[in-house]
């Protein structure tokens, strides 16, 4: 039950549920990571879920984790209860400053 994918798209429906779909995970244009599951589904999110949208994440059969930070339970295969609203932003904010640390790192030192 691992993931390792982007975020193609969040769909976010009336009642606060919705459906995290998941694509390969693709660098420098090729396949780094399999999904492993073509979408997960929710039944509540931080409002700001669609933050995802083009993001990667992975995890195992117990977590979904964006960058270091768990940011959702698994529950069974296809489900995810996600982490309070604080805990995911911090995820997500702690992802682009490390991407963008990544981005300034001259390529001669990667």
């Amino acid at each position: 039950m691992a993931i390792d994918a982007s975020v193609a798209y969040v769909e976010c429906h009336e009642d606060g549920s919705g459906v995290l779909h998941l694509c390969d995970r693709i660098e420098a244009g090729k396949a780094k990571g399999l999904s492993g599951q073509p979408c997960l589904r929710f039944d509540a999110a931080p409002y700001e879920v669609t933050a995802l949208n083009g993001l990667n994440v992975w995890g195992g059969a117990a977590q979904l984790m964006l960058g270091d930070h768990e940011i959702a339970k698994r529950i069974g295969y296809t489900r995810i209860s996600f982490n309070e609203r604080d805990v995911f932003l911090a995820a997500v904010q702690e992802y682009h400053r490390r991407r963008r640390a990544d981005d300034s790192t001259p390529r001669e030192s990667r």
